[in-house]
């Protein structure tokens, strides 16, 4: 056992010192070339996720051999992130730490980028990472080796190392000090006019399974609490007026606490604030992933948030088109 011991300390300190080495004879163009091709998709990410730039970008790096690995170049993977059990992707098979692993396979290296950031902002072991500050890049590289991101006993080292001698980051200042703004290209713009169409962005109502019943109403429906908030669920055709009258409330109030307009009738379990909506969600909750059918009012009441907070929360305002996947942020 003692021998087994001394064998992995000997492995670990060879291969911090081979990497080291080998990186330093690689400072590449093809490095150079990957950072200057992606640093403004790994700054968007940032501004949308609260992932430091410089981390994706280095293990964009690593993970993607400088996007000449085979996973990078025939399957647009440029993190090595695996199926797993949510994927209903495409997918491919390599040997990894074991044979013939699944990996995901993207459209373009753009999906990569995403689905890498929604894939560490909604998994649970990587949740203590954004309780960090932002522009704490070796914190972020260690928790990521702790999370179990990679095997490698020295992968903390190494991005670290990739992040000082490529100065990676100068891209997480830039979001921070709101010099990077991101701009669309004309295609994209087409795509995302196509993509709010595809969506059928209209309210869809929901139950909340967890919310703790709370009292009753003068017509026996059961009063509920959501985010600290009361709601009840609405019945098939009934008017803002009709819930005002039987709850002893004014119309305005619900109108205003559900983001209603003054005609709407509402769906059957539609859900009915009766107090106004807090400015954050409850702490178990940092995200919601947009989900075909899916709108910003929806995810406020979803999680008893008022909408102008979520609007400010992600830079965003009435005339933000949403796409499936995005994630929202929410505290």
């Amino acid at each position: 056992m003692e021998f087994k011991g001394f064998r992995n300390f000997v492995f670990m300190i060879f291969m911090l010192s081979w990497n080291i080495v080998v990186f330093a004879q690689n400072k590449s163009k093809a490095a150079l070339d990957y950072i200057e091709k992606y640093k403004d998709v790994a700054m968007r990410e940032m501004q949308e996720y609260k992932i430091p730039a410089s981390i994706t970008l280095a293990q964009g790096l690593i993970e993607s051999g400088n996007g000449n690995s085979e996973l990078a170049k025939k399957s647009n993977n440029h993190f090595g992130i695996k199926c797993h059990k949510d994927w209903t992707g495409k997918r491919t098979y390599h040997d990894d730490d074991e044979k013939g692993e699944c990996f995901r396979v993207y459209d373009s290296p753009e999906d990569s980028y995403r689905d890498h950031s929604i894939f560490l902002s909604q998994g649970q072991r990587y949740a203590f990472l954004f309780d960090l500050k932002i522009t704490d890049y070796k914190g972020w590289a260690k928790g990521l080796k702790k999370a179990g991101y990679a095997t490698l006993p020295v992968y903390a080292n190494i991005l670290i190392k990739h992040i000082e001698d490529y100065n990676l980051t100068q891209y997480d200042q830039m979001v921070v000090k709101g010099k990077f703004k991101y701009k669309k290209e004309k295609s994209q713009k087409t795509k995302d006019k196509k993509q709010k169409a595809d969506n059928n962005l209209i309210y869809t109502p929901y139950k909340i399974t967890d919310a703790e019943v709370v009292g009753k109403t003068t017509d026996e429906r059961y009063i509920r609490e959501n985010n600290k908030v009361k709601f009840i669920y609405a019945r098939e055709g009934e008017t803002v007026y009709e819930l005002a009258d039987m709850l002893g409330i004014y119309d305005y109030q619900i109108i205003k606490y559900n983001n209603l307009g003054k005609r709407t009738t509402l769906k059957d379990n539609e859900i009915i604030y009766i107090e106004p909506k807090k400015n954050k969600a409850m702490r178990r909750y940092k995200y919601h992933t947009i989900q075909k059918g899916e709108t910003l009012s929806h995810v406020s009441r979803l999680y008893a948030v008022k909408l102008k907070s979520i609007f400010k929360m992600n830079d965003m305002d009435e005339n933000t088109i949403l796409h499936v996947g995005d994630n929202i942020r929410l505290r």
